[in-house]
């Protein structure tokens, strides 16, 4: 066991399982037990993703507001369909609560009420601490089974977060009780947050973490990346070994431990992601639509579990993905090739195409800047028929998709004996009915809808100023752009 002289929050590092001895229902503490869990779900965890510095990011620890209690409740409520005769299972358990002060680490307090839900207590710890409420449910699973089991008994409501329960002495009974245990497991979290350095486990540095109370088993070096993750193992002092990963919803071997392990499996489960948000399943519909939108084609098995470990075991958010593939080799010459054909009708040399693709390698020029560039090469005039109205008239098919008015071809031909060619062109590409064109034609391909006119006096600007894969790089990482990817290439 670690020292835990500042940790009065330290909680046993498995789910208390519960036995049946004739017809006695028992809670003995199983430390080494894995956890009891429902049946593995479509979307598994995997255990190559654990990461054992970084089991949870901070961004997805500390949000306090990611369910209100109606989401909470539901949660609650698609997780047991019927309660076993003379038990109250969580999903339907409701108490009076005290009025707890706010503090420091918990400035927003708990209100008194008469009769609160367990949904409404999960919520209101984790407003009036900081701390997620799906850190909190998962939590009660993690310890008790509370949120999936159909007859739990009082000493499981009782010591429902394994707050002030270590796990050589009776839990303090100052901290008894559903209410108690759910706000002063979120607030010992504040306090590991605001007092890092009072213990054992911190992040920034390499930490000696235990697979196991029995010390022969031997430890692992961790460097602890972030807050969250520290707390984690100042609550539950133990890391997964090989034997435990190996067997993510079963038992692992005589000396492994299972509370991070499952604190991580769990909430992968339920919520997605701990370090993005994202789910397995949605992050590889989203490389799918990624694939077939940007690239014309389907994602080899090597590229989908290399940006799905990115997504989900890396913690990377959307729009890394969606700019590595914009910024790939392969979509600049797809984009290179195009703009030979659309704007000059041939295809590249292999010098001019290499010459290119360098060029859009190290920033020079964009996927889009090309096809103005073309636009201003003698190749493209003399295919106007080197003439200043043919010129003209040209850039308008070209780049608006429409004839030009006489008089749009007088105004523009004077400009290029002011100004020349290059001005002519560059003026014309980033005009307000060429930005709307362009934003168009993204948001059709990607969102296959059109886009209304707020959208496109918000987003046109972004192209003149910032091209157009700034604005594909947006579309595509937008919720809008997940949930179709997700109906387009469900997975199971």
């Amino acid at each position: 066991m670690m020292n835990a002289s500042n940790a009065p929050g330290r909680a046993r590092g498995s789910l208390i399982q519960k036995i049946v001895v004739g017809v006695v229902a028992t809670l003995i503490a199983g430390f080494l037990s894995a956890a009891v869990s429902p049946a593995t779900p479509a979307d598994a965890a995997t255990g190559s993703d654990f990461n054992a510095g970084r089991i949870v990011s901070d961004s997805v620890f500390y949000a306090s507001t990611s369910l209100n209690v109606d989401q909470t409740q539901a949660f609650l409520n698609s997780q047991v369909s019927s309660c076993r005769s003379g038990y109250t299972c969580l999903k339907d358990y409701a108490q009076a609560t005290p009025n707890i002060s706010a503090d420091r680490y918990c400035p927003g307090g708990f209100a008194a009420s008469g009769r609160d839900s367990a949904a409404a207590i999960i919520v209101k710890a984790a407003v009036g601490c900081g701390i997620s409420p799906k850190v909190l449910l998962v939590l009660l699973q993690k310890e008790q089974s509370l949120v999936t089991d159909t007859w739990p008994t009082t000493g499981q409501y009782n010591a429902a977060t394994g707050f002030s329960c270590p796990d050589t002495a009776p839990c303090d009974t100052r901290y008894s009780g559903f209410a108690y245990q759910v706000y002063y497991a979120a607030r010992q979290f504040q306090v590991y947050a605001q007092n890092p350095t009072l213990f054992n486990y911190r992040a920034g540095r390499v930490n000696s973490i235990l697979y196991n109370p029995n010390r022969a088993c031997g430890t692992k070096d961790v460097f602890i990346e972030n807050q969250a993750t520290a707390s984690l193992y100042v609550y539950t002092p133990y890391t997964p070994n090989d034997a435990a990963l190996s067997n993510l919803y079963g038992t692992g071997d005589g000396c492994s431990a299972y509370g991070n392990r499952n604190f991580w499996r769990l909430y992968t489960d339920w919520f997605g992601s701990t370090i993005s948000g994202i789910d397995s399943k949605d992050a590889v519909s989203l490389i799918y639509s990624l694939y077939d939108d940007i690239l014309l084609r389907t994602p080899d098995e090597g590229g989908v579990n290399t940006w799905r470990n990115y997504l989900i075991g890396q913690g990377w958010p959307t729009v890394s993905v969606a700019n590595g593939i914009l910024y790939s080799d392969e979509y600049f010459l797809q984009r290179i090739d195009a703009a030979y054909q659309e704007v000059l009708g041939r295809g590249p040399d292999p010098i001019g195409r290499a010459d290119w693709l360098n060029r859009m390698r190290t920033g020079t020029t964009s996927v889009d800047e090309i096809r103005m560039t073309f636009t201003r090469s003698q190749e493209y005039y003399d295919k106007a028929g080197a003439t200043d109205d043919g010129y003209v008239a040209v850039l308008y098919r070209t780049m608006l998709g429409r004839d030009a008015a006489p008089g749009d071809i007088a105004y523009w031909v004077n400009q290029i004996r002011l100004q020349g060619h290059g001005y002519v062109a560059n003026a014309i590409w980033n005009s307000f009915e060429s930005g709307t064109i362009r934003l168009t034609r993204i948001y059709n391909q990607f969102l296959d809808r059109g886009i209304d006119a707020g959208g496109i006096s918000s987003w046109v600007p972004l192209l003149t100023s910032q091209g157009d894969q700034a604005a594909r790089s947006a579309v595509v990482s937008s919720l809008e752009y997940l949930l179709k990817a997700r109906d387009r290439f469900p997975q199971g």
